[in-house]
């Protein structure tokens, strides 16, 4: 609900890109003796007494702690993915519920014709009948809205750079790619519909097989799942969907949770203040998981 004022403001970019980010916070963790364990996927989070103290990495490995943090789509644990015990640390998010996902164009391709600058929308001539298709068919809409980041760009020049540029092209589309597959023949319509539309507003951009990657649903599924190839978690419509997202702490004591799914929301600004909310919580509540040593105690009660 803040975007428009967020964008009004104005936004920060990040030297070297948002990879950057995520490389500065890995290198602070380490400098504070945190260890990184990648392509280690997680089968369940161990609970012992009724909370998390652990994780079991699908290699049978069990790795203790007093606390787990998940960065993952809440919808996971809440259909069992990593276990049980965790399933009831969520509400559950019905399907209807999701954001939207896309069909996500990589590129490095030359472009000609419309003066580009770093983010770009070209609208849909029927804004309501995409979102009608979406959320009321759950098709990828006919006439759709489309957004090109063109990353070697700026927002004060619209200036080509020479050769081919890094582009980035989103289409909205339904978050169902877990129960559908898109066709090739719905995708080559698809990328017929983009490309002509953005032809008749002017732009024409170079791209073959070799200089193109797209990203459907049913990959965003694979990449994060259970969310459907959902972007944003859960869907923001109305005044009160802000305040229906999960919390840091979960229902399961010791777990806690970050990342786009949980409160403050989705995008790189949101999901790193979901990181902060996660930590400081966990380190407020860290006093009480210290296991208490059975000690004497001078005195007793009189007999007598």
């Amino acid at each position: 609900m803040l975007i428009a004022h967020v964008k009004q403001d104005g936004v920060w970019l990040a030297d070297n890109g948002m990879h950057s980010i995520a490389t500065a916070i890995a290198d602070l963790a380490r400098s504070n003796g945190a260890q990184f364990r990648y392509d280690a996927p997680i089968a369940e989070i161990v609970t012992e007494h009724g909370r998390a103290a652990g994780v079991r990495l699908e290699s049978g490995e069990v790795i203790r702690g007093r606390a787990v943090v998940f960065n993952g789509d809440p919808a996971a644990l809440n259909i069992g993915r990593l276990g049980e015990a965790a399933r009831k640390a969520v509400p559950p998010v019905p399907p209807k519920q999701r954001s939207l996902s896309s069909m996500t164009w990589l590129m490095n391709a030359k472009t000609a014709g419309f003066p580009l600058v770093r983010h770009s929308v070209f609208f849909s001539n029927d804004y309501r009948a995409e979102f009608d298709a979406i959320f009321g068919r759950g098709a990828v809409p006919e006439s759709p809205t489309i957004y090109i980041c063109a990353q070697d760009r700026d927002d004060h020049s619209a200036r080509a750079p020479p050769g081919p540029e890094r582009l980035q092209l989103i289409v909205n589309a339904p978050a169902n790619g877990d129960t559908k597959q898109s066709s090739q023949a719905e995708i080559d319509r698809c990328e017929r519909q983009v490309f002509g539309f953005l032809e008749a507003c002017g732009l024409t951009i170079d791209r073959s097989p070799d200089n193109s990657h797209l990203v459907t649903p049913a990959d965003y599924e694979r990449l994060f799942p259970a969310t459907g190839g959902a972007l944003y978690g859960r869907a923001t419509h109305g005044w009160k969907a802000a305040f229906q997202r999960p919390g840091s702490a979960s229902r399961l004591p010791g777990l806690y949770l970050a990342g786009g799914g949980i409160h403050p929301g989705a995008g790189i600004p949101m999901a790193s203040l979901s990181g902060r909310l996660a930590a400081e919580r966990l380190l407020a509540d860290l006093p009480s998981m210290r296991s208490s040593r059975r000690a004497a105690m001078p005195g007793g009660i009189s007999t007598r």
